[in-house]
Parts: C-alpha cells; structure tokens; sequence
C-alpha cells in the first residue's frame, strides 16, 4: 500500500471511529493490513472485534451490564490506538519523514537502551570531575573538548532514540523514571530527554508516556518540571477530542487543580502559548512598519545631529538633543517604539524575526540542538572561538542574559565567534564601556522573584518551541502546534484548571486584548454562567459580538449589562450607537438624552443627538444640536460637515453653500468635494458642480467609484428637487474634461 493511500485510509478510520462506527472502523484496520500481514496486528484486531460482538450480543437481548460505558470506550481508545499502530507499519516502510528516517536507524543497528544512555553520562560526568583536576594546558583543553564531544553525541542520540521510539510499555517508563530520578545527571539533559518525550507524544498519542510527563511535572528542578507542563498542555491540545477515553490522564489534571504550584505553571504556559500567536503580528510590524521607519529617519537623523556633540563633556554627552525626540515625535516611531517596549515588558516575542535569519548554521540541522539548555562550551562554538579572552567573554555574557530563549543565544553566539577578530574586540570593548549596565541586568535578573523566574524559564521554553516549529527546515513533517485553535477554553480535560473563575477570566481576558473576539465571546460567555451580575462581563460579551458584526445580540448583551449598571456611560453610548446601525433613531435619541444629562459638555455627545434628529427629518432641531457643537468649538470640520448636509437636506442652500466653502479651504474629501457639488447643482450652479464632482472624481481616483458614489445620493438629489435624469450629461462631461486634461 502506498503512502498517500494509508494516510488517507487511517483519516477514514479515525473519523469512524469518533463516530462510534466501530464495524467500518475494524474494516479499514484490516484494509491496511492487508498488504503488511502483521501477526500482532491481525491478533489484537481479532480480539477486539469479537469483545466488541459480545457486548453488541448482550447488548440486544436486553442485559443491564453497568460496566458497559467502559467496556465500549476501552474498545474505541484501543481501535484508535490499533489504526495508528497498523498505519506507521506502513509508514515505517515509505515515509521520508524525520520521524521514520530515526526510527529506521534504530532498527539497523543495536539500539543503545536508555539505562545504557544513562550509565555512559554518569561515566562522562566523572571523567569531567578527573579531567578537573588537571593543571591548566593544552592537553587538559583536549580531554575537556573530547568528553564534552562524546557528552553531546550522547544525549543527541538518547534524543533520537526517545523522540522514534515505539508506544511505552511499563519498563520503558521505569527506564525514564530512573533516568530522571539518578541525582549525577545533569538537570539540562534530563529536560532534553522530557522535549524528546513531548515531541514524540506530539506525533504519536500514548498515555503511558503522558502519564509519566504528570509525574515529572511536579520535579523538584524547575526547568524539568515546566518542560513537562508547557509538553502536557501541547499534547492535551492536540488531541482534545480524545481524552474522554484516556481518564487515567484526565483524572491526573483533576488532581493537581488542587496543587497551587502547578496551576500557577499551567496557567502561566497557557497565556505564554496565546502570547506567542502575535509573534507573526509583531513580526510582520517591525518588517513593514519599524524598520522601513527607521531607515527612512536615518538621513534626517544624519544631517540633524552634530556628530562633535559626542565630543563634549561628559554633562554634555549626556543631555539628549531635543530635535532627535521631535523627529521621533513626527515621524510616529516614538509612539510605535514605546508599544513594543511595552510588548516585551508583558512577554512578547520581539526577537523571533531578529534571529530567524540565523537559524542556517550546521548547528541547526539536527532536530535535538534546538531543545538544548545554552552553553558557551558546546563544542560547535569553542572550536571557533579557540578559547580567545574576546569570545569567552562574549559568550559568558550571552550565557547570563534572560532577554534571549537558548536557540537565539546559540544563534548569536555563532553569529559572534564567525566575526574578524577585529569585530569581536570591538563588541567586547563596547561591552565593557557598557559592563555596569549588563552588570545591573544581571543583579535584576539575580533579584528576581522565584515566579518572574519561573515565567522567564516558561515564556523562553515557549519561544524555543516556537522557533523549532516555524523555522527548522523539515518543519513541515510535523503538527505545528501554534497553528491549534486557541480553543483552550473549551478543552474538556483543562475544566479543573482552566474554569476557575480567575483563571477563566485571565484567559478570556488576553484573549480580548489581543483582539481573539471570537475566543473572547466563548470565554465570557463561561464566565456569564459563573457570574452572571458582573456588568463588566456582559460588556465585554457585546463589544465581542458587536466587532463581530452581530449588532443585535451585541445590543441584547449591552442591555443586560445596563440592568445591572445604568449609568455606565460607555454602556450607554454603546447602546445608542447599536440602536442607531440598527436603523432604530427614536430608540437611540433616549440614551443618548442620557447620556446628555451625565455629560453635557461631551461634543460628540451632542452631534450624534444631532445625528438622530437628521435621521428622523427633523432637520431642524439636527440644525440646533450642531450650531450648538459650532458655537462651543469653531474650528470642528465634524460640525461643519453635519451642519452642511443637515443644512443640503433641508433646503437650506445657502447655509450649506458657506459651509461647504470653509471644509474645503481644510483638507477635504471625497465626499466633500460630491456635497458641494450637489449644493451648487441644487442652486443651478452647473459649471461650478461639475468642477467640483470632477476634483471628487480625482480625489477618488477611480472614476467607477465616483459614479456610484454619485449614484447614492440619488434619492436625496430627487428630494432637493434634482431631475437626476441629468446625470448621463455631467458623466459625460465629466470624461470629456479628463480626456482633454
């Protein structure tokens, strides 16, 4: 059976199969046998199949079995995990994917156990503590270089091995747990050995191992414990709709809802895993809004600075030029720069789209490099640094800094020890001009609290992640995990957890600052259920429909919030506002009287009272409420574009005449430039109106849309007591005068 076929037949199998059709589901299981002839396969799916017989027999003559709930799930979770089973034979055979080409490797040769892995780290440890005492040389550097290289193709193949290995069995777990368990093994390779773990559940469902990630969670060392949280919280998304079959797992999330320490880990991977979905956002900003800024400024900044000012005192050198502030000030940047400031100080990844173009060394090629722990003695760096004072103390300093996650600080240090000499000489001097504020980014990093700290292991984990699945080039062969649905809400197994009113309310609430509405609404439509007299929550319910365009369950929402706050008024106007898209003026008017009462100097306010009396035709008491926003404020172009229209409609040509003069001496737009000219036709002022339509026309720039826009307006025209049978006429004209220009 080829490739494209199976894959597409274990796709038919799973959907049977969570459609409870277990006959079609045995029947495409055998399907792919059929060509494999594999003795196990062929047993276990006799075997279920003829449970599944009996209980259908017991079934129909009527037998009460209590224990059948079970007994039928345990047969859908074991025909699943059967179809995946028979499925990667047939893999294993014709697939070029990572996963295989590892899983191949070890069936052509002795595969080295993980207890043997274990033993020969222990050995290499040792060796470090011999070689230790060794006087400073040449040949103590040598030792050092080759153990530290034996070290590292140790833990790349226990890597390989784990992340290709089969479904676990209870040795293979025991295997892990005293991997994990051995006091001699480095904290850093036994975190390798949980991404390994991960990965591989990630490609392949297997509770045993996802049990073991449980245990490993609640490790002492914290770096093991949150690879394994931010792993279980990946996995459990991945396969959400199967776990009801797995509630050994389930149940162990229930349990540790109770454990503050987890929860505060879990809850804290979580937001940092909704973070992470802006980083294409952010990403894409500093590609074509920062940097293009930036380069723009660099000219204007070279011809306003005065380079001899660097020159001076010190008092000097340090009072900042005001004119550079201004520039910043105009062009914008100011503002944009301070945003993403303010994005890392809440953990944004601001550094994806700096180092991603640094992911091309050697180095990278090999899946296991991009979970390893930074360490300025890989070998793949120090045989380029040669142990140089520049480089060794480069690299210490990139070891320290909690700015980068440990596959950019692995990035930047090859990026560093591939530069001239002369290049790293001058980034170290400018370093050690710099050394008091790294030392102090050093003490804050030391004087963080143990939580910052945590967050800070949890949000670079995270990034490292993401980093592997955007960026590694075979990326394609596996499930990216940051292209889940943000759905973490609506996940069964995380309801301990997750439906913990605090908890809920900082998802739903990230999810509605990152302008997630769809996500948002689903959140707060929970938490409605928890609290249904928190105001807050129904507002929040109804600006999500209402960004969604749903204007009336938006209105339904808002109008439940006002029952419990009314005289909220952002609620209020709110309201009005949806009264008013929905074609209700009269409705909105009274809200918006409210709102008049509770702020009578609100300008807008008092326009959009206007607005309602313009809708209802009541141009007059309209007139009043923008002469009004007139006579408080001269120079408000929104006044004058309403008193202008209200003044059009009324008849009152004059007066939208003058008005429509003074817009346009500002900055005018289409459509003002269309007004005036249906003022000046109304008046018979042809010649000026067609001048006018053909500086719209212009301003348009697309001559179709000119003409719709004109056509629009046709029905007022019709009530001002235009024929607008004249239009083919100035249309033509209009085309004539722009052919001749």
């Amino acid at each position: 059976m080829d490739l494209q076929k199976a894959s597409t037949l274990l796709k038919t199998i799973k959907k049977a199969v969570e459609n409870k059709h277990l006959k079609s589901a045995f029947e495409g299981i055998n399907q792919l046998n059929s060509e494999q002839h594999n003795y196990q396969i062929n047993q276990r799916l006799e075997e279920l199949e003829t449970n599944y017989k009996y209980m259908l027999h017991y079934f129909a003559e009527g037998n009460n079995d209590p224990q059948q709930k079970l007994i039928y799930n345990r047969l859908i979770r074991d025909t699943y995990l059967l179809a995946q089973d028979a499925a990667e034979i047939v893999f294993m055979q014709h697939s070029s994917f990572y996963f295989y080409e590892k899983a191949r490797l070890q069936t052509v040769r002795n595969p080295i156990l993980l207890d043997e892995h274990r033993d020969n780290i222990i050995k290499q440890m040792d060796t470090f503590s011999f070689i230790e005492l060794f006087p400073e040389g040449e040949e103590k550097s040598n030792r050092l270089f080759q153990n530290t290289l034996a070290h590292e193709r140790t833990i790349e193949d226990l890597f390989n091995s784990t992340y290709a290995s089969w479904r676990a069995d209870s040795a293979m777990i025991e295997s892990y747990r005293r991997f994990i368990d051995n006091e001699i093994i480095p904290v850093s390779d036994k975190s390798m050995l949980i991404s390994a773990l991960t990965m591989n559940i990630i490609h392949r469902l297997d509770d045993k191992k996802t049990s073991f990630l449980f245990d490993v969670s609640q490790h002492p060392e914290q770096e093991i414990a949150i690879r394994a949280i931010v792993g279980l919280i990946a996995i459990f998304q991945k396969y959400k709709s199967w776990w009801y079959l797995f509630p050994e797992c389930t149940n162990r999330l229930k349990l540790l809802a109770d454990d503050n320490v987890f929860c505060r880990r879990f809850m804290t991977s979580m937001i940092q895993f909704i973070q992470a979905r802006e980083t294409e956002k952010i990403t894409q900003r500093l590609r074509d809004e920062i940097i293009p800024e930036m380069m723009k400024l660099s000219p204007i900044i070279g011809k306003k600075i005065d380079l001899d000012e660097w020159l001076g005192e010190k008092s000097e050198v340090e009072d900042k030029n005001p004119e550079w502030q201004k520039i910043l000030e105009e062009s914008g940047l100011g503002d944009k720069l301070k945003e993403f400031t303010d994005l890392q100080m809440e953990g944004a990844d601001i550094f994806h789209s700096t180092f991603s173009n640094l992911k091309l060394y050697p180095f990278f090629h090999e899946m296991n490099n991009w979970f390893l722990t930074f360490t300025p003695f890989h070998t793949q760096i120090t045989k380029y640094s040669n142990n140089k004072p520049e480089s060794i103390q480069l690299l210490n300093t990139i070891s320290t800094t909690s700015m980068m996650c440990d596959s950019d600080k692995y990035s930047f240090a090859f990026s560093l020890v591939s530069m001239p000499e002369q290049y790293q000489k001058m980034i170290t001097s400018q370093l050690s001009a710099e050394s008091e504020g790294i030392k102090e980014m050093q003490e804050e990093d030391n004087m963080l609290l143990p939580h910052q700290k945590e967050e800070n292991s949890i949000k670079q984990y995270i990034q490292d992640l993401y980093r592997f699945f955007k960026l590694f080039k075979r990326k394609d062969e596996f499930t990216d995990i940051f292209a889940l649905p943000l759905n973490y809400h609506l996940i069964d197994a995380f309801y301990p957890i997750v439906h913990e009113q605090m908890n809920l309310d900082r998802i739903a609430l990230y999810y509605f600052e990152k302008n997630n509405f769809q996500e948002a609404l689903e959140a707060y439509s929970q938490l409605s259920e928890i609290n249904p007299g928190k105001c807050e929550i129904w507002q929040k319910i109804g600006y999500c429909r209402q960004m969604l365009g749903d204007v009336k369950k938006a209105l339904d929402a808002y109008l439940r919030a006002e029952l419990i706050d009314g005289n909220n008024t952002w609620l209020l106007r709110k309201i009005a506002q949806c009264y008013r898209i929905l074609k209700q003026p009269e409705t909105a008017l009274i809200y918006y009287r409210r709102l008049e009462q509770l702020k009578p100097d609100d300008f807008n306010i008092q326009l959009n009272i206007g607005h309602c009396f313009l809708e209802l035709r009541k141009y007059d008491e309209a007139l009043n409420y923008y002469f009004k926003v007139e006579l408080s404020d001269s120079e408000n172009t929104r006044a004058w574009r309403s008193i202008s229209w209200c003044a059009f409609l009324s008849r009152k040509f004059e007066v939208a005449q003058r008005y429509y003069g003074q817009i346009l001496e500002k900055s005018p737009t289409t459509h003002d430039y269309l007004n005036a000219g249906h003022v000046e036709l109304c008046i018979n002022n042809i010649k000026k109106a067609i001048e006018l339509y053909e500086k719209a026309n212009e301003k348009e720039g697309n001559f179709e849309s000119f003409q719709k826009l004109l056509r629009e307006d046709e029905e007022e025209l019709k009530m001002a007591g235009i024929d607008t049978k004249v239009f083919p006429l100035l249309l033509d004209k209009i085309k004539y005068d722009r052919e001749n220009s």
